[in-house]
């Protein structure tokens, strides 16, 4: 077996970081390696991708079956909340409709900063999740909408219902009400 064919079979076992370190040094050889290294190169390459795209398919297959609010639980097992994230989502369940600015304070920040960390985490899971929707006015992607309903009459944020029954399956909820008893 060539070292290619050893590096192929490999693949399925590989961490992500391991397969983008693979990638890196196949690109690299494409562009300046020998003839033979060439092909080997764009073997591991068309391998890597064949990997990622039946990994992919088999995810989808699989997510197609589950509920959203399981796929929310799922992918943020597989993906737990990076420092901050928790808050990003815990100011949107703790403030629904509110918009960008409001929930940028209830994250402690002054700037409308919340609504990119809170896009930014969606996109990191939007593959175990789903698709986000287009966002035409500014010709890119909402992967806020993943996660949130936006209302753009007043340009508010709502956990969508399903999304906020995942996050409490991993114990990220809304703080209780207080009762005017409580008061």
């Amino acid at each position: 077996m060539s070292i290619v064919d050893k590096a192929i079979a490999s693949i399925p076992a590989k961490t992500e970081a391991d397969r983008k370190k693979m990638r890196v040094n196949a690109e690299r050889l494409l562009t300046s390696g020998t003839p033979a290294q060439k092909l080997d190169a764009r073997k591991l390459l068309d391998a890597l991708d064949a990997t990622i795209k039946a990994e992919r398919e088999k995810l989808n297959d699989r997510l197609s079956n589950m509920p959203m609010s399981a796929r929310v639980a799922d992918a943020f097992r597989k993906h737990p909340p990076k420092p901050g994230e928790e808050n990003v989502i815990r100011a949107l369940l703790d403030n629904p409709h509110a918009t960008s600015n409001e929930l940028s304070r209830a994250y402690g920040h002054d700037s409308q900063i919340w609504q990119m960390h809170f896009g930014n985490m969606a996109k990191a899971r939007e593959a175990d999740l789903w698709p986000a929707e287009s966002f035409a006015k500014r010709d890119a992607n909402f992967y806020c909408g993943i996660l949130a309903d936006f209302d753009p009459d007043g340009s508010r944020f709502t956990m969508k219902p399903e999304v906020v029954f995942g996050f409490a399956e991993l114990g990220i909820a809304a703080k209780p009400e207080r009762s005017k008893e409580d008061s």
